[in-house]
């Protein structure tokens, strides 16, 4: 257990890296062709780390990576959207949140064997998720209307995408991920068929710029903060399916959505959002409940 829980909280931390990145672009550039970059990205890093790691190409490994990759592809475009529109450290926890919740429902309705601590250990980080989220937010921030619909719908589709990357084989490696990105690429890239179709027509969040910046070099940043997100993606992706090839959805899942830790840090750090007592609160139970799974 050991492991999964050093694998998954890896995958955490990185993935809220790449998250941090990704919202931050979004908020100055299209969403979709940032994304297309965030993921072409992502490819080449679960490319360079496929032979050294491996993995079985089998249908299963295949179809369930591409039905993850679907899931995924949407519930981040959703994701992205939401952080262009609203306040990165109240949204992200709280589609995390709902992320964790559909592969923990899953894991219980089937019986998932685990012990009484490890479920406590689970509650224990659930707990910690909504806490990292505060209630209230000093000021006229607030999440509007479209963004919750938005990080409901994201943390569902997100959530069912692990749910998707856990039914491949377990001799797959990291191939389910490969195809997860590959598929992911594909939707991009008739969205942005699409755009080049409608010449600028349709408008939302996923196809403007949240934020004019005009600075020298503020587009370039923007990129590059993309293109990074996208490499962080792939190492966390790869994290991910060997840590579900390794241990239980529930405990998985539940750890990998603790990723706005890194996210709120960062987020308080670059933007100078401020991190309430109860986040830190928040952040403290997600140790407790990463050393109680340890010790299971």
């Amino acid at each position: 257990m050991v492991l999964v829980v050093v694998l998954s909280l890896s995958a955490a931390l990185v993935y809220g890296a790449s998250d941090f990145l990704g919202g931050a672009a979004a908020k100055r550039l299209n969403v979709v062709s940032a994304t297309t970059l965030n993921y072409a990205l992502a490819a080449v890093v679960i490319l360079l780390a496929l032979p050294f790691v491996g993995g079985r190409w089998s249908g299963g490994a295949v179809s369930s990576g591409a039905i993850g990759g679907v899931l995924a592809i949407v519930g981040l475009l959703a994701f992205y959207a939401v952080l262009a529109i609203g306040p990165m450290s109240l949204l992200s926890p709280l589609i995390a949140l709902i992320q964790a919740t559909v592969p923990i429902a899953i894991a219980a309705f089937s019986g998932q064997g685990l012990s009484a601590l490890a479920w406590v250990a689970i509650g224990v980080a659930v707990i910690a998720i909504v806490l990292i989220s505060p209630p209230r937010v000093e000021g006229t921030v607030r999440i509007t209307p479209r963004a919750a619909v938005l990080a409901v719908f994201s943390g569902i589709a997100l959530g069912f995408s692990l749910v998707a990357l856990d039914a491949a084989p377990i001799d797959s490696g990291i191939v389910p991920a490969l195809w997860e990105i590959i598929v992911g690429l594909g939707v991009l890239a008739i969205l942005l068929a699409g755009l080049r179709l409608t010449r600028g027509r349709l408008s939302g969040p996923l196809v403007e710029t949240a934020a004019r910046d005009h600075a020298p070099g503020s587009a370039r940043r923007a990129w590059l903060a993309s293109a990074a997100s996208g490499a962080l993606l792939g190492a966390a992706n790869c994290f991910i399916v060997i840590a579900l090839h390794l241990g239980d959805l529930a405990v998985v899942a539940v750890l990998i959505t603790t990723y706005p830790v890194a996210t709120v840090v960062l987020a308080a750090t670059v933007f100078r959002e401020r991190i309430a007592p109860v986040q830190v609160v928040g952040i403290v139970l997600v140790i407790a409940a990463a050393l109680l799974l340890s010790a299971v």
